[in-house]
Parts: structure tokens; sequence; C-alpha cells
């Protein structure tokens, strides 16, 4: 850096000395740099001896924000399609990101270790000969049938829980049956945690920014112009941002002006009309989560037992993900087309819409493991296997088929969605833009409908945290989807889709995701849970077959390796006083965030208040001067005359 340049970065405001445009905007960049390095360097800011850490530092950033990913093409769709369809495009990015935390740790922490700890020669040992289904054989049915089934060579692969055994891998070496319970487990927590701290956060944030304190519309017109964007392309870019902000806006005071206006007949009807409206909803709701447990029932019975050509064995395999499909492609437009008719705001509609395919979409899915654990884990069951080994025996590694059917349902609802792009999206594209009948014109392009697509991709990550425990390596598979869904979105967002006419902020938009998300995790977790602490493992695969319960194992590796104070606070914590202790911490914890809302809503009011004195203040000098001029040429009239 020049001497000029050291000298005159010490100020702050370098529109005060005469420099040309091109130095200061030079000299600025400079100084944020130098105020983003503070944080890396800290106490050795103005060490000398340290200079060359400053050259390192500003080529590993410089790298950083080159390997961002997709970046410029997230402030492409942001400037053309507003932030909120941007938003959707940063939760794809989020979700690569925690699928990938989760696979870095799936293989240092236990495929690697598995692969070089094996002994060689080594094969499973059942424990219990009573719970042996010899009528069950892992036969292949081809390498086609085998990818979609998860049977065959992939049934004894890493990818399932069938091959991880104790029998196969030296103990001594390596706890592998530690590691492979506590990474997903942990690693869920995590991100429970995570999106919890996420969604309160949003949640405090939003009630701050209430319909008291948001900013008004004539700051957003007069103000918000970015005057950085040069050229003539990103100066349309952001223009079109700015008017989709703008209309946005508007929509929603235009809608609270209509129903400020409202009479109270006018009222009791629509509240008679929301009531109606959501006893339908509950209808369809309940048979389509009837119709998931009867296509569960029939897809398992006499599973091992019938001898079925490979076409119809693959079709019964996926007789389940198709049910499920059809309920999530019918209901969704059934609750959007009923939304219309309840009379409510723009944002209003997102939100409920959302809610609504939530309960769709996680229900299906809790009622999926419900009838999974009536089949295999024998609720509620009188099977003479399940007095005995503790699940059905048809299903001999039970573990294996419960995360075969998470790889199915999710391997299906990638392939659900390209053929819904492949068969639907593009061909109602070329026939809008190439076909002029009035049917087809009526029809009009696809709209890129946001709350669809977020319930869709959260239901995707769900299916894999699902099948996480059962399928280690599902995290890869999703990664890769994740990706190819990125740029299916992106060219049917340019190509295919037209303009919503629903507008979309992304400051509620993100609370939605991370709260949904939130939810969907939860519904996967607790099932998880229960698995691991209450249900007996299968006695002929896998790292627990000598163990009453997978926690058990856990438990004898942490007394054995632990010190006492260690142990004592470990049955603590898997005691039931300690979910009494969390809830008071988390009432404390939510406590202290309300009160801090509170106290910034008061400090906001005073702040409004003292601008209020300000603009009386300025509007008396405006009379009294006003008066004077008026006084004064009053004078020279009168002197004049």
């Amino acid at each position: 850096m020049s001497k000029a340049s050291q000298r005159w970065t010490k100020h702050i405001y370098l529109r005060d000395h005469p420099l040309t445009i091109q130095e200061k905007r030079r000299l600025r960049e400079e100084m944020q740099f130098k105020n983003l390095n503070k944080t890396f360097l800290g106490p050795w800011q103005n060490c000398g001896q340290c200079s060359y850490v400053h050259p390192t530092l500003e080529q590993l950033q410089q790298i950083l924000r080159a390997c961002k990913l997709w970046e410029r093409t997230l402030i492409s769709i942001r400037a053309r399609f507003g932030s909120g369809i941007s938003s959707y495009f940063s939760f794809l990015r989020f979700l690569i990101l925690l699928n990938l935390v989760s696979l870095v740790f799936t293989f240092g922490l236990l495929v690697v270790p598995t692969i070089v700890f094996t002994k060689e020669g080594a094969g499973q040992t059942p424990s219990d000969a009573q719970c042996i289904n010899f009528r069950h054989q892992n036969s292949t049915k081809g390498v086609f049938i085998d990818l979609f089934t998860g049977e065959g060579f992939l049934r004894n692969s890493l990818f399932f829980y069938g091959y991880y055994s104790e029998e196969t891998t030296d103990l001594s070496l390596f706890d592998i049956r530690l590691a492979y319970l506590l990474i997903p487990l942990v690693y869920l927590l995590l991100c429970g945690l995570y999106l919890l701290r996420c969604t309160v956060q949003g949640i405090t944030t939003r009630r701050v920014r209430s319909r008291d304190y948001k900013t008004p519309i004539s700051t957003k017109v007069f103000s918000s112009w970015d005057f950085c964007a040069q050229g003539l392309r990103m100066s349309s870019l952001k223009q079109q941002s700015l008017s989709y902000e703008i209309k946005s806006h508007l929509a929603e005071e235009l809608w609270l002006l209509d129903f400020e206006r409202q009479a109270v007949g006018r009222r009791a009807c629509v509240i008679t009309t929301r009531v109606l409206i959501n006893c339908v909803i509950m209808a369809l709701l309940g048979g389509a989560f009837y119709s998931v447990h009867l296509a569960t029932g029939v897809s398992s019975q006499d599973y091992h037992k019938i001898e079925v050509p490979p076409i119809l064995g693959l079709l019964r395999h996926y007789l389940v993900p198709f049910v499920i499909s059809l309920v999530h492609l019918i209901l969704p437009r059934i609750f959007t087309l009923l939304v219309r008719f309840e009379g409510h705001s723009p944002s209003a509609e997102i939100t409920l819409t959302l809610i609504r395919y939530v309960f769709l979409k996680l229900g299906t899915l809790g009622i999926l493991f419900f009838s999974l654990g009536q089949k295999i884990l024998c609720f509620g069951s009188a099977e003479p296997s399940c007095g005995t080994c503790g699940y059905n025996t048809d299903f001999e590694c039970w573990e294996t088929s419960v995360g075969q059917e998470f790889y199915k349902l999710s391997l299906f609802h990638f392939l659900y969605f390209i053929m819904d792009f492949l068969v639907f999206q593009v061909p109602r594209s070329f026939l809008v833009s190439r076909v002029k009948l009035s049917v087809i014109v009526w029809l009009g392009k696809e709209k890129f409908h946001l709350p669809q697509n977020v319930l869709d991709t959260v239901y995707g990550q769900t299916l894999v945290w699902g099948g996480l425990l059962y399928a280690p390596l599902l995290p890869l598979l999703n990664i890769i989807f994740l990706i190819i869904t990125f740029y299916v979105k992106k060219f049917s967002l340019y190509r295919l889709c037209a303009a919503s006419q629903k507008l979309f902020r992304v400051s509620s938009s993100r609370i939605l995701f991370y709260f949904v998300l939130l939810l969907g995790l939860i519904t996967t977790y607790c099932p998880l849970i229960y698995m691991v602490t209450s249900v007996r493992p299968s006695r002929t695969c896998g790292l627990f077959t000598n163990h009453s319960t997978q926690w058990e194992s856990v438990q004898h590796s942490m007394w054995s390796s632990l010190s006492p104070g260690t142990n004592t606070i470990v049955n603590y914590i898997t005691s039931t006083y300690f979910p009494f202790t969390l809830l008071i911490v988390f009432s404390i914890t939510l406590t202290s965030y309300f009160s801090n809302v509170r106290q910034y809503e008061q400090m906001i009011d005073k702040l409004k208040d003292n601008l209020s004195y300000q603009i009386l203040d300025k509007q008396f000098l405006v009379r009294r001067l006003k008066e004077e001029d008026n006084l004064k040429v009053t004078e020279q009239q009168s002197d004049g005359s």
C-alpha cells in the first residue's frame, strides 16, 4: 500500500478528501478488507512480525469467495424473480452443505475405518438360530432391478446396515458400534439445534419488524437503489428486483385496507367458508393417510413367500412410493385451489398452504413409520416370531429392510421429479409457445409455486434423515439429486415457467423453510430414538446381535471407558429427570428472547416518538418562518403605501 493510501485510509469519510472516484473506490475496498481481517487476526493485527499473514489471508479469502457455490446464479435469480424465489435456490445450497457434512463424518469415521480394519475371511454368525428365516435368500434379479430395489449386490454393500458387522471388524482397534450409532444421532441432534436457533431468531426478528415498524414504501422508492450497479444489464436486474419488492408490499397493504372496510356480515360469511373448507381438507388428509397405510400393508404382505416375475416384483416394491407420490400430486393442487376462497392475505395464503403441505407430506411419512412398525416390528401383531425374536422374521435383517424402504422412497421421489419435468413441463411449455388453441392458451405456462417446491425439497431431505441410521451413504445420493434439482429448477424457472402472480418475501420465506425442515427432522428423529432405545436388533445381521437394544452397546462402551463422574452425568442425561431440566432451560431461554423483543419494541416506540417530535418541531419552525415572511411582506406593503 502506498503512503497516500496509508494516509487517507485512517479517515472514515473519504468524500471530504480531494481524490478521484477511482481512488476513493479503491481505498474503500481496502478499508473494508482490513476491517474483515480483524476478525481473523485479533490481537496480532498490529504485529509487525506477522505481516506475512496478511497476503496469505487475502489469497485464502479470495479462494473462498471464488468457491462459493452458485453465487452469481443466485444474484441473477434474485434480481430477475425476487428475493423469495432466490431464497429457495439458496435453500438447496444449504441442504447440499448439510448432506456434505454428514457424508464427510460418515466416510471419515465409519466407512474408511470399516474398510481398513476389516478382518479377512470373517463372516456373519447368527446369535439366535430360531430367528433365522431359511426361506429368505438374497437372490439377484439383475443389476437394473437391484439398483431400483436395493436388493442383490447393493444389499450387502457399504450402503446398508447389514454390511457392518462386529464379526468382520477388529473392535480392539476401532469401536465401530459406537461410531455407527452416534454419528447419525449426534449429527441429527446438531442439525435440530441449529434449525431451532435459526427459527427462533427469525420469529423474534419478524415480531420486531411487525406492521408498525415496516419500512415505508417511500423509503423503498427513493432510497433502495444500489449505485454500485454498473452497466445496462445490472441496472435492469436491480430495477426488476425493486419492482418485485414494491409490488409485494403494495399487495399486502391493499388486502389490509380491503379487510378493514369489510362489514360484519361479510366477515361472518368469510369465517363460515373457512370452517367448511377446513373440514373438507381434514377429510382429504384422512383419506390420504389411510391409503398410504393400506399400500404399506399390501406391499409387505407375504414379502418373501411368493415368487413373482421381476417386473411385478419391482412394481410391488414401489407401490408405497407410487401411492405417496399420487397423493402428493393431487392434494396440493386441491389445497391451492381451495385457499383462494378463504379470503386471506397473499402472505397468509402462502403460509396456510405451506402448513397444509407440511401436514400432508410429514403426515404420510409418519403413517409410513407406523405401518412399517406394524409389519416389521410387530406393533399389535400376533406372529409367532414376534414373541421369540421381537420382530417379524420374514424381514430377516429388518434394519436393512427399513433402509431399503427409504432408499426406494428417495429414489422414486427424484425419478418422479425428473419425469414431471420431461413429461409435463417441457411439452406444456412447447405447446403453449407453438400452438394457439384456446384450451392451450387458457392453460398457459406452469407457475413456479414456491410452497410446493419447498415442501418437495424438504420431503426429500426428510427421507434421507429417516433412513440415515440404516442407510449411512444415503446423503451421497441426495447430494447428487440436489445438484441435478438445482440446474433443472433453474432451467425450468428461466425457460418453462411463467412469472407467478404471488410474490414472496425472503424474510418470511426463510423462517418457514427452517421451521418446516425442523418439523421434518423431528418427524424422523423421534422414531429413530424409539428404535434405538426400545426395539430389539436383528439376530442375524448387523453390529448389535448380542444386545437387547442398540443403545445398550453404547452404554456398555461408555461405562467401560469413561470415568465414574462422567458415567454419572451420562446416566442423568439418559434418565427421566433430564427432560424436565431441559424443559426448564428451554423455558428460561424463550423468556429471555421474548424479554429482549419487548425491550426492542419499547426502544423502537421511543425512537418513533422522538422522530414525531422532531417532525412537529420542524413544522412549527416552518410555520413561524412563514409567519415572519408574511409579516415582513405586510410591513413592506404598508411602508410602500
